[in-house]
């Protein structure tokens, strides 16, 4: 799988509700969430064009619990409504994977990449990487996101 390296010139703002799972859990836990919000969550965000999953507040590295917030991007002072969050995705080094095909299977293999395979993998910063959706895309039999791994 290639990886394409570029630097992200500004820090992105999130806005979303959040999850907080494990490994363990992540495969009953995630699609279960991307339901939940894309009913009840969604249509109360701001209107943007894509989708993000951001990954943060890593306890320690993949291996242990982190948090899951998807939402759409938002200005610095955009209202967080309630049940929500705002998250950081800092500036700096990333590592660009992109997945396609199948929504259940694409995005597992190319994080079960970046966790196993990459030769760049000890390299991550876990302070918050990102899938990015285009919102036409979501829900549909099959997508194309990118996937964005900080690097320290």
């Amino acid at each position: 799988m290639h990886a394409e390296y570029l630097k992200q010139d500004e820090d992105l703002v999130i806005l979303g509700p959040a999850l907080r799972t494990s490994p363990e859990q992540a495969a009953r836990d995630i699609p279960a969430f991307w339901q939940r919000f894309m009913r009840e969550f969604l249509p109360r965000l701001p209107e943007a064009g894509d989708i993000y999953a951001v990954y943060c507040d890593y306890e320690s590295d993949f291996r242990g619990p982190y948090t899951l917030v998807l939402g759409v991007r938002a200005g610095a002072e955009t209202p967080v409504p309630d049940g929500m969050r705002r998250v950081l995705i800092p500036r700096g080094p990333y590592a660009r994977f992109m997945a396609r095909g199948d929504p259940a299977q694409a995005l597992w293999r190319t994080w079960a990449h970046v966790w196993e395979a990459w030769e760049r993998r000890g390299e991550r910063r876990y302070a918050a990487d990102y899938e990015r959706h285009a919102r036409t895309t979501v829900g549909q039999g099959h997508m194309e996101a990118e996937v964005m791994v900080g690097l320290s």
